[in-house]
């Protein structure tokens, strides 16, 4: 094979391997791609999951949620060209003590990555008798990615 084209072969699997690899942990401006607005015990989310709200419509929605005591002031003023809201939910839970945080996050391959620490009641801790849906309320760049995905932290206790 001439050696030309070994070069050429060998750059070409380098950029595939780099797009493919390619990740970033901050917007063009070098702001944070996610940054955690509030966090409450009762957003009404029953399901664990996410919801993406792109506008301010989508957050009108979210007053039709039963069991949702989640004040929808602050996410009323998100300028929603730059930033979107997403809602981090581990589902109905049977007591209080749980919660949900921002961890860490990163787009990578196109996917919008968020790292969430869920907080837990220890065993044996007096807690209210009460059904919450713990979430967190988390504004994300609008830009840079296509999917999201949301994993717990590791060795999160």
């Amino acid at each position: 094979m001439p050696i030309h084209f070994r070069a050429v072969c060998l750059l070409a699997a380098t950029l595939m391997l780099s797009g493919c690899a390619s990740s970033r942990s901050e917007t063009a401006e070098g702001g944070p791609l996610a940054r955690q607005i509030t966090q409450s015990a009762h957003c009404g989310l029953t399901a664990p999951g996410h919801i993406h709200l792109a506008s301010r419509q989508d957050v009108q929605k979210l007053e039709a949620l039963p069991g949702r005591n989640l004040s929808l002031e602050a996410l009323k003023t998100i300028e929603f060209e730059r930033e979107h809201i997403v809602l981090a939910s581990i589902g109905q839970k049977p007591t209080g003590g749980y919660s949900v945080t921002l961890d860490s996050s990163e787009i990578r391959g196109g996917t919008l990555e968020l790292r969430v620490r869920v907080a837990e009641p220890a065993p044996g801790t007096i807690v209210t008798q009460a059904l919450t849906t713990p979430c967190a309320v988390i504004a994300v760049t609008a830009e840079g990615w296509d999917d999201i995905q949301i994993t717990r932290a590791e060795n999160n206790r």
